[in-house]
């Protein structure tokens, strides 16, 4: 991959996985490579295909400013709702809301489905947003 291409895959990558907002000089432009305001999906590296695609709301194979702007709000509420799965909307987490949230992360980790989590799953249950640096295995706050 060229330097350009892997520039544009990095300036994609990190909008996404830093939040970062679209806004801000060159941001955009540089993974825009022909100026038209949209990024050719095939343009992007294997590595990140996949999950650029998801921000391709019209499946057109491009992705526009308000597409990435609509996964990092989708991913910002994800994220929320995760930290506080207040499910009725009451401003508190009962019992029953946070058990329910602990379960739907287990199986979320539990890859293989057998109602264990083996250490391979739990390192990668970590390396998926399911463990925050400084808190658990690692961290400074055991």
């Amino acid at each position: 991959m060229t330097n350009k291409g892997l520039a544009a895959a990095g300036a994609i990558a990190l909008m996404l996985a830093g939040g970062a907002a679209l806004a801000g000089p060159g941001k955009w432009s540089k993974a825009d490579k022909d100026g038209d305001g949209k990024v050719a999906v095939s343009e992007i590296d294997e590595n990140h295909r996949a999950f650029i695609a998801k921000a391709d709301a019209d499946k057109d194979g491009f992705i526009t400013e308000d597409e990435m702007e609509a996964l990092r709000k989708a991913k910002r509420s994800e994220m929320q709702a995760k930290r506080f799965p207040d499910a009725d909307k009451n401003g508190f987490v009962d019992r029953r809301e946070f058990e329910d949230a602990a379960r739907a992360r287990f199986a979320e980790i539990d890859k293989d489905g057998d109602g264990r989590l083996s250490e391979d799953e739990m390192r990668a249950g970590h390396r998926f947003g399911h463990h925050r640096r400084g808190h658990g295995p690692g961290g400074d706050r055991d």
